[in-house]
């Protein structure tokens, strides 16, 4: 590689906060026209070197250098006119503003000294176009589904035409059809000469875009390869010192036990002929494409958006599910595919975050905290799930995406329902943290509960999975085994029904 392709070079960077060490000298570059991938476990450091390439942090010591000269950025804003452009994992939208507001916040191009609003929204159409989006300039931000909010983010990147593109987990909220779209636009942008950097936990993903790799470990860089030195199970190994094929828990030997949830003609303004149950000792995978009403069946199911018609019957007797409230009551727990808005309550510590439903449910007579689990308890449950923080006192919203989302599962573990509704579990999570949520799932069937996993990402409803139900325009479009492979739950996403031995047939469509 010329030193003149290069775009970006980050020399010996080195962070620390109070009793940690983020990042121990790491080097890294990115080339005009390359995808270099960083990898990692949450907390490897990923983060915290892109947050100083962005200006958000200033490096203890290092330097950076764009197409050859020294720069130090002590804003975010000196960053973007160096022409670099970060899209974050978390999202930050403002929710109560446009599209077209969000993508220009910052650069809202005027006319006579006044905000231009018709070049505005022209140049918000044109960018969602290059991206192939359907979604509305004028359209709220806050009204959008995650899928979309992540494609604004896009968007917003792209209007600073940035030379460097750093990507931090961008298809983390996207299903598989997005999710290409977005690796096609990347590979022309790479086309276009602009240097991304791409930080991303899907190995397929690595391997179809990325040219070069580079591998982080505690704060240190641990390797620098082209990807074709890197096959994934390499990776895997050199993240967290364990083989790919560990990742899925073992499938019981013994049959689920007795129906707990049963769903006869379920609807609502989403949804259509809902039949399904859910046995004691099982997890059953929702499977299916943006939009096909995965996510709407799991908060009809916990209450959230209620079925208006049909049946639905818990533990063996009839349920009105007509508020979050009364799923709890009844004994469902739901983790929300967007633990920043719907999970967490960031500047919170650990501990409130795991104790909230415990908090909320307990007598007014009693007391706030009469019921609830003492915070001793709270530190047990957390060790127990293996959370990484410095104290469980220190806010949530400081934690990685994996330790956020194992607190929350501690939340309803201390209170042991009997069916546990799962939205996109491992959503923007590391592989090690991946494997550790698939085992506890695993063990929350193993002591007779239900779970029931919503999940965009096909290896992952394969490789956990009992059953696997697949939707397709607000319909159940079939159920299969997860021995059919990805190509079998495809062709029913899609709206395909295989002939019956095809479903059936263990390894048909593998």
């Amino acid at each position: 590689m010329s030193i003149d392709a290069i775009a970006l070079e980050m020399r010996d960077i080195t962070k620390s906060f109070p009793g940690v060490r983020a990042l121990e000298a790491v080097s890294f570059d990115c080339a005009h026209g390359e995808v270099h991938a960083i990898c990692g476990e949450n907390g490897a450091g990923k983060s915290t070197l892109i947050k100083v390439l962005g200006g958000i942090y200033q490096p203890d010591a290092g330097s950076i250098l764009i197409e050859g000269k020294p720069a130090a950025f002590s804003h975010p804003v000196e960053a973007r006119r160096a022409g670099i452009s970060i899209i974050h994992q978390e999202l930050s939208l403002l929710p109560h503003r446009t599209v077209a507001e969000n993508i220009y916040l910052g650069l809202e191009p005027t006319r006579g000294g006044r905000l231009d609003r018709k070049a505005m929204m022209e140049g918000a159409r044109r960018l969602l176009g290059r991206l192939g989006s359907p979604i509305s300039a004028d359209a709220r931000a806050g009204d959008l589904a995650i899928a979309e909010q992540q494609t604004v983010e896009i968007a917003k990147a792209l209007a600073l035409d940035a030379r460097i593109l750093v990507m931090d987990e961008p298809t983390a909220a996207l299903d598989d059809t997005n999710a290409k779209r977005l690796l096609d636009l990347v590979a022309r942008l790479r086309s276009e000469g602009v240097a991304i950097v791409y930080v991303s936990h899907r190995m397929p993903e690595i391997a179809a875009i990325a040219d070069r790799v580079t591998i982080m470990k505690d704060g240190r860089k641990v390797e620098t390869a082209p990807i074709g030195a890197m096959p994934t199970d390499r990776i895997v190994r050199l993240m967290v010192g364990r083989e790919l094929s560990d990742y899925y828990p073992a499938r019981p030997d013994t049959p689920p036990g007795d129906v707990l949830l049963e769903i006869a003609g379920g609807g609502n303004a989403e949804l259509a002929d809902i039949d399904l149950s859910v046995r004691a000792g099982e997890i059953v995978g929702i499977a299916g494409l943006e939009g096909s009403g995965k996510a709407a069946l799991a908060r009809a199911i916990f209450g959230d958006q209620p079925f208006t018609r049909g049946t639905v019957r818990f533990l063996g007797a009839p349920i009105d599910l007509r508020h979050p409230r009364a799923g709890i009551e009844a004994g469902i727990g739901f983790l929300s595919d967007d633990r920043k808005r719907e999970g967490c309550l960031l500047q919170q510590s650990l501990r409130d975050n795991l104790l909230l439903v415990r908090r909320a449910f307990a007598s007014p007579v009693r007391g706030s905290r009469a019921g609830t689990l003492a915070d001793g308890e709270a530190d047990t449950m957390m060790r127990r799930l293996d959370v990484r923080a410095a104290h469980f006192g220190q806010a949530i919203g400081a934690l990685s995406g994996g330790n956020q989302q194992k607190v929350i599962l501690g939340r309803w573990l201390a209170r042991d329902p009997r069916l546990l509704v799962f939205c996109e579990p491992t959503r923007g999570i590391d592989v090690a943290a991946k494997a550790a949520i698939y085992q506890l799932m695993r063990d929350v069937a193993a002591r007779g509960r239900g779970v029931v996993m919503v999940s965009s990402d096909l290896p992952e409803v394969i490789g956990v999975s009992d059953r696997i139900l697949v939707m397709h325009q607000g319909r159940i479009a079939g159920e299969c085994s997860p021995e059919v492979g990805e190509e079998g739950v495809m062709a029913l996403a899609v709206g395909h029904r295989p002939a019956p031995l095809d479903v059936a047939r263990e390894g048909a469509l593998a």
